[in-house]
C-alpha cells in the first residue's frame, strides 16, 4: 500500500502540534543498563526509557544513555544511531572511531534492519508502506521508507512492526502520524484525546515505540549480528490490559 495522498496534522484538530508533557526527565542515580552484546569493538545495550542517549546543550537533564554505559563500562563510546527519549530498545554504540564508522556505513545498507514495535490509533491495514520524503532540520527533503505489518488488533489501537528501510528523524512517527495511524502516547505526532484514553483505561505513560531488533553486519568480522531486546514491562502491561499478545521472535 502506498503512502496516503493526505497530510493527517492538516485533517484532525486533536493532533499535537507541540509537546506536551509526556514522560518526565531521568530523575535518581543513573540506571544500570543491559547489555545485549559486547566485544573488542562494539557496546551494544537496551535502552531504557525516559533516557536521553546524550546531554544536549542547554538541557538540564544531568543523566545521559552514553555517559552512564561508558561508565558502566569502563570504555570512551561513538554513537553510532539514536533512539527517542521516550523510546526505548536496542542501541549500539562503537568502541572506536572507525567501528563506528563501519557500523553506521552498514546500517544504512540493504542487508541491514531496523524493526520497531508499537501500538498506534487504529484500525489500519494488514500491511502498509510510507515512502514520503521526510524534511531534515536543513530543511532539505529525505527520501524516507518505512514498512508496516499489522500484529494484533483491537477496537481503536493496532500493534504494529515497523521496518525501517531509511534512518530519519522521527521517521517511524512522523510516517504513522502523516498516514493517519499515529502512535499512541506521542506527545509531538499523537493524539491528545487518544492518548488520554490510552493512559487512563490502559496504563500507557509514554511513546509506545520499541526497537525491538536490529540486524547488522560486525564492524570487524563482517559477521552478521540479529541483537534483540525484549519489550519492557510498562509496554507488555499495557498490551495485556488490551488483551493483545507480545509478539514472538521471528
Amino acid at each position: 500500500m502506498a503512502d496516503a495522498p493526505r497530510d493527517a496534522q492538516d485533517d484532525d484538530a486533536s493532533i499535537l502540534t507541540e509537546g506536551e508533557p509526556g514522560l518526565p526527565p531521568w530523575s535518581g542515580p543513573p540506571p544500570v543498563v543491559e547489555l545485549v552484546h559486547q566485544d573488542e569493538d562494539l557496546v551494544v545495550v537496551n535502552k531504557p526509557p525516559g533516557l536521553l542517549v546524550h546531554r544536549v546543550p542547554g538541557s538540564e537533564e544531568r543523566v545521559a544513555l552514553l555517559q552512564t554505559v561508558r561508565d558502566q563500562v569502563g570504555a570512551y563510546l561513538y554513537p553510532v544511531h539514536r533512539l527517542d527519549r521516550p523510546a526505548s530498545g536496542v542501541l549500539a554504540f562503537g568502541l572506536t572511531q572507525a567501528a563506528a564508522a563501519s557500523l553506521q556505513a552498514a546500517l544504512e545498507s540493504d542487508e541491514s534492519r531496523k524493526e520497531y514495535l508499537t501500538l498506534v490509533v487504529g484500525p489500519c491495514p494488514d500491511r502498509f508502506e510510507s515512502q514520503r520524503p521526510l524534511q531534515a532540520q536543513s530543511g532539505k527533503l529525505q527520501p524516507a521508507w518505512t514498512e508496516f505489518e499489522a500484529l494484533g488488533l483491537v477496537p481503536g489501537a493496532a500493534l504494529l512492526r515497523a521496518r525501517l528501510r531509511t534512518g530519519r528523524h522521527h521517521q517511524v512517527r512522523r510516517h504513522l502520524a502523516h498516514l493517519g495511524w499515529p502512535i499512541l502516547g506521542d506527545t509531538v505526532y499523537g493524539r491528545r484525546a487518544a492518548n488520554a484514553r490510552l493512559r487512563e483505561a490502559h496504563g500507557l505513560q509514554r511513546l509506545f515505540l520499541h526497537a525491538a531488533r536490529l540486524v547488522v553486519a560486525h564492524p570487524t568480522t563482517g559477521a552478521t549480528l540479529d541483537l534483540r531486546a525484549p519489550l519492557p514491562d510498562d509496554l507488555r502491561s499495557v498490551l495485556a490490559s488490551l488483551g493483545l499478545s507480545v509478539p514472538g521472535a521471528q
